[in-house]
């Protein structure tokens, strides 16, 4: 091609040359010196780099790889899915979309015990299966297996350190833990930040993340004395100030324990740690828990909130890192699956229209909002009522609740990946519907005042 436009060149005018020249721009894409942009095939190392090999992660990356793009997943840790930091509990349906086999489900859980703060058990157990509790590891392990099989390459022990705009796309710099740190560089045309918590990619972005957290302290254990088909759920702004703790028997008399405590602007500085809460929470139970034998502690932070952006130039974010996360419990494996689907369509379209602006990316943003969003939006309305409830409120509403008609509504509509379902109906609860209700009240009484007064500060509290 090169050597015919110079043998045409040689019998045309310098006007006529230049025209050819314009020409071949167009056509191959040169610049102004001849040289190729930087989004041709041969330049960048991979076409999408994903940081993160969890779950969203790895599902995101199967679907882009197995549209026969080059797909590299960097894995801080030595092995996926390890440390372990979740409770491991999700539905059937979860575990369908995720394509992983059920040779990693451990217990089927037919419902709940809920205590009180006053101690009473609202019995919610009944017959069909509500949640699967599954080997978290191996369904991670699992899922980069798909990944791999898919053509995507994983690197573990593999850290994302810094990251920075080049012509076409993103140079990362990926620290490698062997004997001894290296450091080395890849460039691609996408990021995807599955990176959880305080991800380095919403950081490269400039997002922040909304100001509610949860502190989680958990521990697998053995532990004899527990029911094996229900899960076991302790509420009380005292034993874990506007969260809860749980037991999630997972089988042969082991199982999951753990607490969460809430850090937010607003809330007592002075609040126990979750570990503290833990302890707390045995001596609170002596009767469950004097059995108790620890045999790994976990933990981690979990974000509540609904971010207003997940995506940027030549990035999007997925799961946590996205705040793709249940409001009302903390999980987040259904909705960052869902998710995680939408990411990776928008990934696909992005790559193959050679178009990734945050204009284009956007996209994504309405895809998962339109998948998850309402879930995530209604349960945070919920859970800002609960936030304010007084144990003595818990206690007035369980009691109330405690009955074979509204345990009957329970069981029928209970949904552990939409709890907006149920939080619908109970929403009519007289305990619940006086709290929501007034607080809908209050809020709108607020924003009528802030627009009649145009600006005025003077608003219900």
């Amino acid at each position: 091609m090169l050597g015919t436009v110079i043998i045409i060149a040689g019998s045309t005018t310098l006007h006529d040359f230049g025209s050819i020249f314009v020409l071949c721009r167009y056509r191959l894409g040169w610049d102004l010196f001849g040289h190729l942009p930087a989004t041709e095939e041969n330049i960048m190392d991979y076409d999408v780099l994903v940081v993160g090999g969890g779950p969203a992660g790895c599902a995101t990356a199967r679907d882009i790889a197995a549209e026969g793009f080059r797909v590299l997943v960097a894995e801080e840790h030595s092995a996926v899915g390890e440390p372990l930091q979740c409770s491991g509990l999700i539905s059937s349906r979860a575990l369908e979309l995720s394509q992983v086999s059920n040779h990693v489900v451990l217990n089927e859980l037919k419902g709940a015990l809920v205590y009180a703060p006053d101690n009473r058990i609202f019995n919610l157990v009944g017959e069909r299966i509500y949640g699967l509790a599954i080997d978290r590891v191996a369904f991670d392990q699992e899922l980069a297996v798909q990944a791999r099989e898919a053509g995507a390459e994983i690197r573990k022990s593999s850290r994302v350190i810094h990251l920075t705009g080049i012509p076409g796309g993103i140079k990362a710099r990926i620290q490698t833990k062997g004997s001894v740190y290296a450091e080395h560089d890849v460039s691609c045309r996408l990021v995807i930040g599955a990176d959880g918590y305080k991800s380095l990619v919403a950081s490269w972005l400039g997002l922040l993340y909304p100001s509610q957290k949860v502190s989680i302290y958990a521990a697998e254990v053995e532990l004899t004395s527990t029911n094996e088909q229900a899960v076991k759920i302790f509420l009380g702004q005292e034993l874990a100030p506007a969260w809860f703790a749980w037991v999630i028997p997972a089988g042969r008399k082991l199982a999951r324990v753990g607490i969460g405590v809430v850090r937010q602007e607003g809330f007592s500085a002075c609040r126990p740690g979750a570990s503290q809460l833990f302890l707390q929470l045995m001596k609170a139970h002596p009767k469950i828990f004097n059995d108790l034998r620890v045999l790994k502690c976990t933990g981690g932070v979990v974000p509540i909130g609904l971010m207003k952006r997940s995506y940027g130039n030549h990035a999007l974010l997925v799961g946590d890192a996205a705040c793709h996360i249940k409001p009302i419990s903390g999980g987040g494996l259904y909705l960052g699956l869902e998710a995680a689907r939408c990411c990776a369509e928008a990934a696909i379209s992005s790559l193959k229209a050679r178009d990734y602006s945050s204009k284009f990316l956007s996209n994504y943003q309405r895809a998962w909002k339109g998948k998850v969003g309402q879930e995530i939006s209604c349960g945070l309305m919920h859970r800002n009522v609960f936030l304010k409830m007084s144990d003595q409120e818990i206690d007035n509403m369980i009691a109330f609740l405690d009955t074979p008609y509204w345990r009957r509504i329970i069981l029928k509509y209970a949904d552990l990946d939409y709890h907006s379902v149920l939080a619908g109906k109970l929403a009519f609860a007289p305990p619940w519907a006086h709290r929501f209700l007034l607080k809908g009240l209050i809020s709108f009484v607020n924003r009528c005042s802030r627009v009649m007064g145009k600006g005025s500060r003077s608003t219900l509290s």
